[in-house]
């Protein structure tokens, strides 16, 4: 196979050098379309099913809304996970589908399913959009001229700056928050209901009925045929307050007769603060899930530009947060650090071979192969980002170039004074030699980035998010090398075959020929202790195993993303003007900081309901000044000073993150935190006292923070208890009460108003003099069945205040509570294993309760539990092609036993740099095996062929391992070295590609020691040092 190959690929050297031009060309272009994100985009399929009642206490919403919602869904296919929230007047059912199920599926399955659920009267449940926890991709705030109206900003928001954003190709959504909503408010005065003996319903009815246009289909006039119109549609406030409510005796009663008629505004549901802004109106621009995060920003810009040049004078859109920034810095930093590794591997090139046209045509399969991935990468549709970028190692793309020139230089230096075949041309000799080397190390060299490829097969068995983030690495580095193995037999060959006009015989060098010779003499040192020298081996990596757990254990490490993302949660009953008063000493505190550039704070939640959150809720995006500038030594001291500053304001729980991280964790687990402990049960008020058990057990360990179980209860309600005999005295309904209830104090929209394009509400509500008291409740007349007057509520109930339930959670169908914790200054397994402990200890749960726990922590279970299937899998397949390639079981065997030596060195690495073991870590150990065996592999072959030409075992041995130094030193060092610049980088985006590249630096600096020290002396173990070398091997 290899002959054919390689006789092909020396005759036609011109098609070979175009098509690596044209995948040079391809590559680009390539690289140009791939999506490349900041980080991974982890989220299951999930579907949000989104229900605003406004007014409606949580447990309403839960009985009249969450509940047939999740009945209904329970058996969509595909469903993995069903959990939803219930705060006051707004459920959000979100349901997770297995990950081979498309989002369109999913989501036309759920609206199937939406249509048959069995809600109240003008509830309509919707979909949140399709997007994703790393969506929001752009943040803007609307500037406008001083003086203008909260409601005028806000309108110019929604009708004219969110249409046009939205009409971006890969924009989902643009969410509106803070300002003002216009409405026409009509504020009912009851005083006046009773004088005019004029019911609620009564105006509710006549204001639905009083404005609209119509048609009376076509009306012919000679041969024109005429459109009939009625036109009754509201064009001032006057036509308001003109409509008729009833009539009597001739006299209309009009609303302007029982009611106020004003522009007012709808209660507002959130604020958002910017800087020294107190009150702006802010935009977040969500991507559609699989989008291009450049490319969608990137169009963004040119839309806003378009924008802003058609918005009255004085409105800006002023973007405040962009992903591409991220994007940038992480890009930045990968590219450094492969330009650092392929300057430092080429220059390990020109050291050993010597030879500056032998380096450069080693160093061209470095660019190609990488654009040979990326044409797959765009091909299939993977996308490139910073862990999958940041994994390529060009020193182990290019060592098989290097062994095959190598070995050339090396036959070439033997061969130069002999004749090959008749041949006597010194350029013929030169072309025979690079033809036979080629078909010579064909085999091997295929075998070994055979071996690496399915070193990653446990990368490819990852489930969610694991597997989201681990799998384009696994097939970014499988390409790469695939396109380096294929350019190694097709364009290195053609490339040689173009330098054979020169001599690239090998030049002897006497640093390493004493390299050589001192290694000699140290093998046979070693050959005469053999037990010594594997016995100390063995204790060497059984220190190593036994000091392992020292370095604690995490998920993965935490993404720099240059930002902060602060929550605090206030008590459930806090009104919205009380948290914004808190907020504006919390961001006078964070404004404070040099290193903070800005400060964006949220107060409550926007008005699309597709964020859960009360108006107790503060979030603030905290922007930071690059780290050069800083105080601190590092983002942990800058929150613990932020914390401890914050901790003087009472009452004021915060929980620290990042933009990204903060929606990915919530997204994953339904909790803000990196550790989430969920408790089941019935009954709200045992799950809120376990609740606050557990997070008392959780505060008490060391590396705990911003820990606190999930509120359940403590919002302050007032409950109306009707008494049913008054009510069958009366005659009157109870729906007729909660009608009645709803319109006079939540208000209720009744019609429309339009102004050109835009449309608002007409609202009917009581004024605010007569719904601002608890005692005014008592007040409200409830209509009797006769319209002949009516009745006050009080007469009809009980007016209490109690505390209610303020946040009901469920999961799996059951209620539940969570408690969440983040962790400081500690590795994830060691706190977990202290924390089940002492929670097991310290809090029983009754019958009917259970407790799991998640976050993060669930997700490094489920990847070690995969690893320890599938890695013993793995190896018995690299065992299969190391028998195939050595057609022998004990070289086979003792190839495969110089990986757990890998464990030294990226043991050693991780507890140098720092860093916890971590499935990122584990991704490292599993690509250096690959290595490692490769290697092994080099070593072995060369023994066994000198074994063939009949030298005695221990010569066989020595020579070849001697041989074999300086391309196992070669590629040992270019592996290490084309990663050691991401090992050593501290920059935006570095922290999680460093324990793999730790790792593997580490790994194969033991790997490569052993490989040379020990693999030699097991491989003379087990019969006579003198023996007759046909069986070296045996």
């Amino acid at each position: 196979m290899f002959d054919n190959l390689i006789t092909a690929v020396l005759r036609q050297r011109a098609f070979v050098i175009i098509a690596a031009l044209t995948l040079l060309g391809y590559g680009v272009y390539a690289f140009q379309q791939i999506s490349i994100e900041a980080f991974p985009d982890v989220q299951d399929v999930q579907v949000l099913v989104v229900t605003q009642a406004p007014g409606q206490a949580p447990e309403e919403v839960e009985r009249a809304i969450t509940l047939p919602i999740e009945r209904e869904m329970s058996g969509v296919p595909g469903l993995t996970q069903l959990r939803s929230v219930s705060i006051t007047g707004l459920s959000v059912v979100t349901l997770t589908f297995n990950e081979k199920t498309a989002d369109y599926f999913a989501r036309q399955q759920v609206l199937e399913r939406l249509q048959t659920v069995n809600l109240p009267d003008g509830v309509q449940p919707g979909l949140a959009p399709l997007t994703t926890a790393v969506g929001e991709i752009y943040r803007y705030v609307l500037e406008s001229p001083p003086g203008v109206p909260l409601e005028e900003v806000r309108a110019v928001q929604d009708w004219t700056v969110r249409p046009a954003l939205r009409m971006v190709p890969g924009i989902a959504d643009v969410v509106s928050f803070g300002g003002a909503i216009r409405e026409l408010q009509v504020r009912i005065d009851p005083d006046l209901l009773r004088k005019y003996q004029v019911s609620l319903d009564d105006v509710t009815q006549a204001l639905g009925k009083a404005s609209g246009n119509g048609s009376g289909g076509l009306l012919r006039r000679g041969d024109e045929a005429l459109v009939v119109r009625t036109l009754g549609l509201f064009s001032n406030l006057d036509d308001v307050r003109d409509v008729v409510v009833v009539a009597r005796q001739g006299k209309p009663v009009r609303i302007s007769d029982v009611a106020e008629v004003i522009n007012g505004a709808r209660p507002r549901n959130g604020i958002v603060a910017f800087n020294d802004r107190d009150d702006v109106i802010e935009g977040i621009v969500q991507m559609t899930k699989g989008g291009n995060a450049a490319k969608v920003v990137g169009a963004l810009h040119e839309r806003v530009e378009e924008v802003n040049a058609r918005l009255p004078e004085g409105y800006k859109v002023h973007p405040i947060y962009q992903r591409t920034e991220l994007i940038g810095h992480t890009v930045a930093t990968v590219g450094e650090n492969l330009l650092v590794g392929a300057v430092l591997v080429t220059t390990i090139l020109l050291v050993f071979l010597r030879n500056l046209r032998a380096a450069v045509i080693v160093a061209a399969v470095i660019p190609l192969s990488l654009m040979f991935a990326f044409i797959l990468m765009h091909a299939m549709g993977v996308s490139a980002n910073l862990i999958s970028l940041g994994a390529v190692d060009f020193g182990v793309i290019i060592d098989s170039a290097v062994v095959l020139v190598e070995a050339l230089m090396v036959r070439l230096a033997a061969d130069a004074h002999m004749e090959h075949h008749g041949i006597t041309s010194p350029i013929g000799r030169r072309m025979h030699a690079l033809k036979q080397t080629c078909i010579e190390l064909g085999s091997p060299i295929m075998f070994s980035k055979a071996i690496i490829i399915v070193a990653f097969l446990p990368i490819f068995t990852f489930q969610r998010v694991e597997g989201r983030i681990f799998t384009p690495v696994a097939l970014t580095l499988s390409f790469a090398l695939l396109g380096g193995l294929i350019l190694t037999l097709t364009l290195v060959p053609t490339l040689l075959s173009y330098s054979m006009g020169t001599d690239m015989a090998e030049k002897e060098s006497p640093w390493l020929h004493r390299l050589q010779e001192n290694y000699r003499a140290l093998l046979v040192r070693l050959q005469g202790r053999r037990r010594l020298t594997i016995g100390a081996s063995g204790a060497c990596l059984a220190a190593a195993l036994a000091l392992a757990p020292l370095l604690g254990s995490e998920f993965l490490p935490k993404l720099d993303e240059g930002n902060i993302w602060l929550t605090i949660s206030l008590p459930q009953s806090s009104a919205l003007s009380n948290t914004k008063e808190v907020e504006r000493k919390v961001r006078a505190v964070l404004s404070d900081y040099p290193e903070v550039k800005a400060v964006m704070t949220h107060v409550g939640r926007p008005d699309d309901g597709t964020d859960p959150k009360g108006p107790n809720n503060i979030e603030i995006l905290i922007d930071l000044h690059p780290h050069g500038s800083w105080r601190f030594a590092s983002k942990d001291a800058l929150v613990d000073s932020m914390s401890a500053r914050l901790s003087a304001i009472p009452g004021l729980p915060t929980n620290f993150s990042q933009v990204i991280q903060d929606s990915v964790e919530e997204s994953l687990s339904g909790a803000k935190g990196e550790i989430a402990v969920k408790v089941f049960g019935p009954d709200l008020d045992v799950l809120e006292t376990k609740g606050r058990e557990i997070a008392g057990v959780l505060n008490r360990i060391e590396g705990s923070a911003d820990v606190a179980a999930l509120p359940v209860g403590g919002q302050s309600e007032v409950d109306i208890r009707l008494h049913r005999e008054a009510l069958a005295r009366y005659g009157i309904r109870v729906a007729d009460v909660n009608a009645m209830v709803q319109t006079a104090l939540g208000g209720l929209a009744v019609n429309a108003y339009f102004e050109g394009e835009r449309r608002y509400d007409v609202t009917l509500r009581f004024g605010p003099d007569f719904r601002d008291q608890v005692d005014d409740i008592g007040n409200l007349p409830v209509a009797l069945p006769d319209g002949k007057g009516s009745v006050p509520l009080g007469d009809l109930a009980d007016v209490e205040l109690r505390q209610g339930a303020s946040r009901i959670q469920r999961e799996a169908g059951s209620r539940a509570v969570i408690v969440k914790a983040n962790l400081r200054g500690r590795d994830q397994g060691s706190f977990v294993a202290e924390a089940q402990r002492k929670v097991a200890a310290e809090v029983s749960l009754p019958a009917g309760y259970s407790m799991r726990w998640g976050g993060q922590f669930e997700n490094q279970q489920r990847a070690v539990s995969r690893l320890k299937l599938i890695v013993p899998i793995t190896l018995g397949l690299i065992f299969s092609l190391l028998f195939w390639a050595f057609r022998d079981i004990r070289p086979a065997l003792l190839v495969l036993a110089m990986v757990p030596f890998t464990l030294i060195g990226g043991f050693a690495g991780l507890g140098i740099a720092g860093l916890h073991l971590s499935v990122s870590a584990a991704v490292g150990f599993i690509a250096v095996a690959g290595i490692s065996v490769q290697n092994g592999v080099i070593m072995v072959e060369q023994v066994m062929e000198i074994a063939r030409r009949g030298a005695p075992r221990s010569e066989a041995i020595l020579d070849g391992a001697m041989l074999r130094l300086r391309p196992i030193v070669m590629t040992a060092l270019m592996a290490g070295l084309g990663l050691l610049p991401a090992a050593l980088s501290h920059g935006i985006g570095s922290e999680t590609q460093r324990p793999f590249a730790v790792v593997i630096v580490g790994g194969i600096i033991s790997a490569t020691i052993f490989t040379l020290l020990l693999l030699p002396v097991l491989l003379s173990f087990g019969g006579s040092r003198n023996a007759p070398a046909a069986h070296v091997a045996q």
